[in-house]
Order: structure tokens, then sequence, then C-alpha cells
């Protein structure tokens, strides 16, 4: 179980094949995915392969998605990763991503482990930008994205045709 970086509250780690069926438990709640990518949970078919990929990215480039840990029972609580964007301009740039089950909301959680995901992202993976793709109407990661650092950059089209903010911030 590679760790990646710990928080205060928190242990990052790469995801693994077994994750599959915990990675399903966010990626199916179509209250969790209603601000990712067209909005639509994912089959558990897309879970599997994203977890394939994202072992395979560690590999090729040294950051992907992670599973997110809460240190104080070792229950998997969501993911937060780098990954590669059609708004990201590889190979110095990427995307944050993160979503945590309902029950830790409202607890600082998302904004502690995107903080250190970026600050990984650029001390140890060399990322010259992160950028974050958010709905417009998705006003909590506006508030993360904000407290963390990240400016509004612009609004564009997503692949969907739908309206993305895209947020900014600079690499070290």
């Amino acid at each position: 179980m590679p760790l990646i970086f710990e928080t205060k509250r928190l242990q990052v780690r790469q995801l693994q094949t077994d994750d599959v069926d915990n990675l399903y438990s966010v990626t199916s709640d179509p209250e969790l995915t209603r601000y990712m990518d067209n909005g639509q949970p994912l089959s558990y078919e897309l879970t599997a392969k994203w977890v394939e990929v994202s072992i395979n990215n560690y590999v090729t480039k040294g950051y992907g998605c992670s599973a997110v840990i809460d240190k104080r029972d070792g229950a998997f609580i969501g993911f937060c990763g780098l990954v590669r964007s059609e708004f990201a301009e590889p190979p110095h740039d990427a995307e944050l991503i993160y979503a945590l089950k309902k029950p830790y909301w409202g607890q600082g959680l998302a904004t502690e482990v995107a903080k250190a995901m970026v600050d990984y992202g650029c001390e140890s993976c060399g990322l010259k930008r992160i950028i974050a793709t958010i709905d417009p109407e998705n006003s909590a990661s506006i508030k993360v994205a904000n407290k963390i650092g990240f400016v509004f950059s612009r609004t564009e089209p997503d692949s969907d045709g739908l309206p993305t903010h895209i947020y900014e911030i600079a690499g070290q």
C-alpha cells in the first residue's frame, strides 16, 4: 500500500486493484458524481478501469488518482489526485480531482487533502501548473479552490458542451 503523503487527519495512498469496491461506493453515488464529468454515476466496470489507469499513471507519470483514508479508523472516505485533462497542457500541467463521501463533508477535509495534493504535485512531481475544472454551480468546490490558492482563469465548454470554470495555481 504505497503511501503518498499524510495530513493531520488523512492518509493518501495509491489506489490498488482491491480498492474497486471502495471507489465504486463513491463513483456510483449520484450526489457525489453530480459535478463530475457528465454528472452521471460510473459503472462498476468503468470504476475498475479508473483504478487500472491510476495504477499505470503512478508508474508512468509519478501521480494519479489516490485513495483518501481517515486516520482515525482506516476507512476509505474518497479520492483525490492529479490527472491529465483536456484543459491541462502536458507534461508540466495536471488537473486536481477529489470527492469525499457525504458523512465527511463540512469538516474541512476536502480543503486539507486538496491543499496537500497540490503541494505534492508541485514539490514532488515538478508540476508547473495545476488546474481545477469546476461546474459553475458547485459552490463547495469553488470555496475549496479559493481557500487553497487557486485563481479563476476562464469559463469554457467541456467535452460535453457544458460550461466549466477553469481555476489555476502555479507550481514552484
